[in-house]
């Protein structure tokens, strides 16, 4: 828009200078004779009387070509601090890209250990209640460099790529919480029900289905990514997490065997 603008002014200036001397050249025509007017024009020309005459207009246009020229060089400085952004950012999202397949195997196997450690448990229980000499085992951490990984990879994402990673994280920091919930809860001496431990093993599956959803485009198998989840690929995933001995009752109680969306946070 700009360099069409600067181009209308340049062309309407310079047509204005143009009418004005075709007006002068014709009136000094019709007032003198013609030697007497191209004398004139020569005299005028080779004395440089004309620099003077047009000073103002040869600075204007001067000044509108200078003032193209930098916004021209400008727009190329933009245009190439556009690319190199461009490509910095698809280098960082390709190298992100490259190592996510390591950081969701590193998840799953985060989310396999702590569903052990939760089976364990539930089977402990009594009439519904985990008894209160039980020990409770320490649960795997989330790693922080699984963390460090995700949050890379959400920062390089297109906004219609990013629902599934972030979904994943708030999957994450809401479970690690519950399972710290376990541990305050037996320091306190309260109560741990079975239904509790039991929600805990599908946060745990749903981690790990969440991550098994991800690797086509991990693996660059897929442009597309879901950041939605159902209760099958749930129970799916309680098998594939080592849950077996209460899978089929999970499966039962929470209803699993359906396609409807996993979403017991909203």
């Amino acid at each position: 828009m700009k360099k069409h603008l600067i181009f209308g002014l340049a062309g309407f200036a310079i047509g204005v200078v143009i009418a004005a001397v075709a007006r002068e050249v014709v009136l000094a025509f019709v007032e003198d004779p013609t030697p007497v007017v191209l004398g004139a024009a020569f005299r005028w020309l080779g004395t440089f009387r004309w620099l003077y005459d047009y000073q103002t207009f040869i600075t204007g246009v001067a000044a509108v070509g200078a003032a193209f020229l930098s916004i021209s060089a400008v727009r190329r400085q933009i245009e190439q601090v556009e690319r190199i952004e461009a490509d910095r950012r698809e280098a960082r999202r390709a190298a992100n890209r490259g190592v996510l397949p390591l950081t969701l195997a590193a998840l799953s196997k985060y989310a396999e250990a702590n569903a052990s450690l939760l089976e364990d448990l539930y089977g402990k229980t009594v009439r519904g209640v985990l008894p209160k000499s039980t020990d409770i085992p320490t649960f795997a951490n989330l790693p922080s460099e699984i963390i460090a990984a995700l949050k890379e990879m959400i920062e390089t994402l297109d906004p219609g790529e990013r629902g599934a990673f972030t979904r994943l994280l708030i999957n994450m920091q809401i479970e690690s919480s519950r399972l710290s919930g376990i541990e305050h809860s037996k320091r306190r001496d309260g109560i741990i029900s079975a239904n509790n431990i039991g929600g805990q093993l599908l946060g745990q599956a749903a981690i790990y289905a969440r991550t098994a959803a991800l690797y086509d485009f991990a693996r660059s198998k897929t442009e597309h990514v879901t950041d939605t989840i159902t209760k099958r690929q749930v129970a799916s995933a309680l098998f594939l997490v080592g849950v077996h001995e209460v899978r089929e009752e999970l499966v039962e109680m929470y209803k699993l065997d359906s396609d409807d969306v996993w979403d017991p946070y909203s």
